[in-house]
This record gives structure tokens, C-alpha cells and sequence, in this order.
């Protein structure tokens, strides 16, 4: 059962994946800090958790930003003074672009950097010493199958991906022996969601992947003995088709 004094903080937490890893991780702590850029995505969020038995609270956050990455850790350090930040995981949503190179501006890597690299930077810096502090956590980065294969029109998306990747690896040699277990999970495929469904239909067993289960490894890896940790995964719908 997890301790009342435990938190966790899920960044992209809004419909989709990041719902599913706030609900998951509400099981496993005392209460889950909600952040995303639109904030009213995450009203259906707090609810469930809620009514699942968990504490939940939205935070407003650019990852983009330093300054609103800070504003929101100092709001939920006033919300939760006493709790310990044992589990922490980046789940922002870069945009996906698919352009010809030599169609490709400098600005087109902008959105990507912004989240991939100057996000998980700045989420990095704050949540980390909060890890420390709590004598050791758990720090999961969502990936994608671009953060190890660059394909063909993916030059803007798969750079930036492969940079949040080669951070990971970093902090998990850096860290790992404080205590923090930093994992990066490449999510092969198409996740099954409800935005997805509206666009493209309903889809035969195994070819999407759930949220939940996206969700369920998290929280496996987070709860890995110190003597067998994970660093990174790959999950895939068992109808691959990449």
C-alpha cells in the first residue's frame, strides 16, 4: 500500500496516456501532481483519480519554459509541503512533423527542441533534487520508435527524440548511483486512444496499444529491485507493422 506522504508528478497527464499514468500511479502513491500547457485537460483526469480513491491536482505547465516549470513545482510544493516526490515521469507531446529536408527550415525543429530537449531539461533539474531528497525514486521519459530510427521525412521529429533519449542515458549513469532509477520506454506503434478512434476507426485486437498497459510498464519499471534495473524498453502492438 503506498505510503500517504508519497507523490508522484505526471507532465503531459491530459486525455490519452498521461490519464492512464495518473491513474496508475495513483495506486502506487499518496497523491499525483497533474501537470500539461492546457490546463483544462486535466479536469477529467482529477476527477477519475478521485473517484478511483486517489488525490489528484491540476498545475498548469509550459514544459518550454523554465519559468513555468518552476512556478508549477512551487505550486505543488504549497500543496503537498510534507509529501515526498518519489516517482516523477515526462510524458509531453512533441509535434509530429513529416517534411522533405531540403523542405525543412530550422524553425521546424523548434517545437520539437522546445519539448524534447529544453522540456525534459528543465522537468529534469526540478524533479530530481526532490529524488535526492526523498532518498531515491523512479524517473520514466515517454520515447518514441523515432528515438532510435530516424526514418525518411523524419529529420525534425526523430533529432529531437534521439536527443531526449541520449539525456535519459545520461542522468541514469549520473544518478543511478544516488539512488534514482531513470528509465526511457520507445513506444513502437499507435496508441489507442480515443482521439485515435474518432479519426481512424476502431482497430482489431493487437494492433494498437493501450494506454493502460503503456501505464502498467511504468509503474513495473518504478518498482524494480536496485540489483536489476531497466534502463530502457521498447513496447509494440503484437501486429507490428513498422
Amino acid at each position: 500500500m503506498a505510503s500517504s506522504k508519497t507523490l508522484a508528478i505526471v507532465l503531459g497527464a491530459g486525455p490519452g496516456t498521461g490519464a492512464a499514468l495518473a491513474q496508475a500511479f495513483a495506486k502506487t502513491h499518496g497523491a499525483v501532481a497533474l501537470l500539461a500547457r492546457n490546463h483544462s485537460s486535466l479536469e477529467s483526469v482529477v476527477s477519475d483519480v478521485r473517484s478511483a480513491g486517489g488525490d489528484a491536482a491540476p498545475f498548469r505547465c509550459d514544459v518550454s519554459s523554465a519559468d513555468s516549470v518552476a512556478d508549477a513545482f512551487a505550486q505543488i510544493k504549497q500543496k503537498w509541503p510534507q509529501h515526498q516526490v518519489t516517482a516523477a515521469l515526462f510524458n509531453a507531446n512533441s509535434p509530429l512533423q513529416l517534411k522533405p529536408f531540403l523542405e525543412a527550415s530550422v524553425e521546424d525543429l523548434k517545437p520539437g527542441i522546445d519539448v524534447n530537449l529544453h522540456g525534459a531539461f528543465h522537468f529534469s533539474q526540478k524533479v530530481i533534487p526532490l529524488l535526492l531528497q526523498a532518498g531515491g525514486g523512479f524517473l520514466g521519459f515517454s520515447g518514441a520508435t523515432a528515438s532510435i530510427k530516424g526514418s525518411a521525412k523524419f529529420g525534425t521529429f526523430a533529432s529531437t527524440k534521439a536527443a531526449l533519449r541520449s539525456l535519459s542515458q545520461s542522468l541514469a549513469r549520473e544518478f543511478g548511483p544516488q539512488g534514482v532509477h531513470v528509465s526511457h520506454v520507445i513506444i513502437d506503434g499507435v496508441i489507442d486512444t480515443d482521439r485515435v478512434r474518432q479519426n481512424y476507426g476502431e482497430a482489431e485486437e493487437g494492433t494498437r496499444i493501450d494506454p493502460s498497459a503503456i501505464a502498467d510498464t511504468f509503474v513495473y519499471l518504478s518498482q524494480q529491485p536496485k540489483g536489476c534495473w531497466t534502463h530502457e524498453l521498447d513496447i509494440r502492438p503484437a501486429a507490428e507493422k513498422w
